[in-house]
């Protein structure tokens, strides 16, 4: 039902008539008037339902709806199209996904405005169907949805669900499955065929005793890549606990040096520690010291022979006492520093990565940023140097009760003295 302006002129006019009515008529036909009058009103105010309220076309075009209000508050991306798929409204989260600003698309065509002819193609069809597809401008996945409408200028709507952080879970699960696959697939093979050359038997004592010691560090193998996995999910999951401890990073640092030293010994490497006096840190004293052995472990790995592995701690005075382990192998690329903490992952082969489980570094990043630190590889060169931080203990000066306690002394000063 149309309203016009004249329309409610009218209706205004015949109210005025009708309290003037009533002022002046007697009480029984004033009464008989104002009922019928307040039945035409009730009829009047049923037409204005929301379904029935609708406008003509001059009204449309001289006083349009503001469509983009209507879409912003929506999470996913809504760009409304005209019969050209020309862009009439878009909202921001259209934007987000897309790369572009909102207002730089009103008036485009789709193709210009998106810049992806597969995401074109979609609105060509307007089949009202899901369609998965990544957007290469801005490098997000998205699914798309573009349905035809019949609603003034507006002919196609097309809605873009950003599932990216979806995607990036799914391929993650995929490569774990796959790594894991890969992992384990190695040392049950040897275990396998040491067991069944066992069991066909061997003539040779020796031979066989062998045989035996290389299937115990097979299945050793295994047992320390699934409690290394136990280990990562417990973390990733928050079931781990983790204790809050006063910590002596001077100490932390020749606990760290003494329990490798004998792996050095035996790698033909040794260890250099640079232990000073520094403030105390919070932590859980057991986990910080397995970060270290791992990092040190792996620094011995791939450090040449008689390379020395240097371990210090300073105050990098923004409330953190930050940790370091350098080697002087052959480092790290700076397009492998960030994935080294992934799970499994092996990269760089000039580094000597492969072998261990890849599941180390990545429980070190759990750790450590459970502990409220981070880690990552410094740009420092040569070799490779990778830091972590811990945040400082709020400790009165001067308590006598966590003075610094230097545990290996041997161990103490600059990485190039001899060793003890």
């Amino acid at each position: 039902m149309n309203f016009s302006v004249t329309t409610v002129a009218r209706a205004l006019i015949a109210a005025l008539i009708l309290a003037v009515v009533v002022v002046w008529l007697p009480s029984a036909l004033a009464a008989i008037f104002v009922g019928l009058a307040t039945v035409a009103l009730v009829l009047v105010a049923g037409s204005f339902e929301a379904g029935d309220l609708a406008f003509d076309d001059d009204a449309v075009e001289s006083s349009p709806i503001d469509l983009g209000r209507v879409i912003a508050p929506m999470a996913e991306g809504v760009l409304l199209l005209d019969a050209r798929h020309a862009v009439v409204a878009a909202n921001a989260a259209a934007g987000r996904i897309v790369n572009r600003p909102t207002e730089t698309m009103i008036g485009s065509s789709l193709i210009v405005a998106l810049r992806d002819h597969e995401l074109a193609e979609i609105v060509r069809a307007s089949a009202g169907e899901p369609m998965a597809l990544h957007l290469a401008s801005s490098g997000h996945d998205v699914v798309a949805t573009a349905t035809a409408v019949d609603a003034g200028p507006v002919q196609t709507l097309l809605v873009l669900e950003d599932v990216t952080e979806l995607e990036r879970a799914r391929r993650a699960r995929t490569e774990l499955v796959a790594n894991m696959s890969h992992e384990l697939r190695t040392p049950v093979a040897a275990a396998r065929a040491l067991a069944e050359t066992l069991q066909a038997g061997v003539d040779d004592p020796e031979a066989a005793e062998r045989f035996h010691n290389r299937l115990v560090e097979e299945i050793g193998r295994l047992g320390e890549m699934v409690e290394r996995l136990l280990r990562l999910s417990r973390l990733e999951s928050g079931r781990e606990t983790m204790e809050d401890e006063l910590l002596q990073p001077a100490d932390l640092l020749s606990t760290a040096i003494a329990r490798i030293e004998p792996l050095a010994e035996s790698r033909g490497r040794r260890v250099a520690g640079v232990i000073e006096q520094l403030p105390i840190v919070r932590g859980d004293r057991e986990r910080v010291l397995e970060v270290l052995s791992n990092l040190m472990d792996n620094a011995l790995r791939f450090s040449p022979d008689e390379g020395v592995v240097t371990v210090r701690a300073l105050d990098n005075g923004e409330g953190l006492v930050q940790f370091e382990v350098s080697d002087d192998g052959p480092g790290i690329r700076l397009d492998e520093r960030q994935r080294v903490f992934e799970r499994f992952y092996t990269g760089d082969v000039a580094r000597g990565f492969g072998a261990g489980t890849g599941l180390g570094l990545s429980i070190a990043r759990h750790i450590i940023e459970r502990l409220g630190g981070r880690i990552w590889v410094s740009d420092r060169s040569p070799g490779a140097t990778l830091c972590f931080t811990l945040p400082l203990a709020d400790v009165p000066a001067g308590d006598s009760q966590f003075r610094v306690r230097t545990v290996n002394p041997a161990f103490t000063g600059s990485p190039d003295a001899p060793p003890a």
